[in-house]
């Protein structure tokens, strides 16, 4: 990658001289936001590559759509495309997140209040029909930072940027070190976080999405709670859970996932994958590196 394209295929993606500091595809696969070292935010249309394309080498040109000069005030470390194509999340080295509309360009959310640079985030939208059929689709942003705490928030009763600070739903508190790995089941009740502290957690967040019952609009609902702690050897980068998930069993009290599967990536320079009820790997992709080997081979995201 060339200090002002990127190419992806035939294409070339215009941007500044700086650094490409993160960036994301949408799950719709027809844009690509990028924060670069300068802060600036740069929203592209991803083109369709011709099928029969007579020289393999030409590189088109992709100008951005739209280019945010300055869209935070510190680095921008990590962002997220919700799972509707319809919002990106981003934060940044000075403890805030916040939320775009991919489509008109504007901040929807600001979420301050980090205790420091924010490491992680996940968007929390049921795509099982189950959660839809009851009626219960709201979306969450899920922030994690380097004060170890997850922070859920609430998009939709979350106030709009110029409202004042919008406070999290819950405030989840497991972890010793850097969060770096967060996401939830497609059901919305199940999250898994997991750092540099070398553990994956395995939270019940099902409480949270729970619908009040009538005249208690005033009960505090219930708080998520930790269901797994499973220690996975690697300082971890990245994670996410797999599926299938058919056989997750129910938010009950007593209830623990069944075959829940996800994988970890980080420091060691492979992808291990686990399930919640063994605390062993079932499958390590890639050769770990030695010990006395620079850190150059450790794997710092995985999709």
């Amino acid at each position: 990658m060339s200090p002002l394209t990127g190419d992806v295929g035939n294409f070339s993606y215009v941007k500044d001289t700086e650094p490409i500091s993160s960036l994301a595809v949408s799950p719709c696969s027809k844009h690509l936001l990028v924060f670069s070292g300068s802060l600036a935010l740069r929203f592209f249309t991803l083109p369709i590559p011709q099928p029969f394309q007579t020289n393999s080498d030409a590189k088109n040109i992709v100008h951005p759509d739209r280019v945010i000069s300055k869209a935070h005030e510190a680095p921008i470390h990590v962002c997220k495309v919700d799972p509707t194509s319809t919002y990106l999340a981003s934060g940044s080295a000075d403890g805030v997140v916040k939320v775009w509309d991919i489509h008109r360009g504007y901040i929807t959310h600001v979420f301050k209040g980090h205790g420091g640079v924010v490491s992680a985030l996940a968007f929390n939208y049921p795509r099982d029909p189950s959660s839809i059929a009851t009626g219960d689709i709201k979306m969450q942003l899920i922030t994690g930072s380097v004060d170890t705490k997850i922070r859920i928030f609430d998009l939709g009763a979350a106030v709009a940027v110029s409202s004042g600070r919008p406070k999290p739903e819950a405030v989840l508190e497991g972890h010793v070190s850097v969060l770096r790995g967060l996401d939830v089941s497609q059901d919305g009740k199940w999250l898994l976080s997991a750092g540099r502290d070398s553990v994956a957690l395995l939270w019940d967040i099902s409480p949270l999405r729970a619908s009040k019952p009538a005249g208690k609009r005033k009960e505090k609902p219930s708080e998520p709670r930790l269901v797994k702690t499973i220690p996975v050897l690697d300082h971890v980068e990245a994670a996410g859970l797999l599926l299938p998930e058919e056989r997750l069993a129910g938010p009950s009290k007593n209830a623990t996932p069944s075959g829940f599967r996800f994988f970890v990536a980080g420091e060691r320079g492979v992808v291990t994958i686990w399930d919640t009820n063994k605390n062993v790997p079932l499958l390590t992709l890639g050769k770990e590196k030695p010990n006395d080997e620079d850190e150059s081979r450790q794997i710092l995201d995985a999709v």
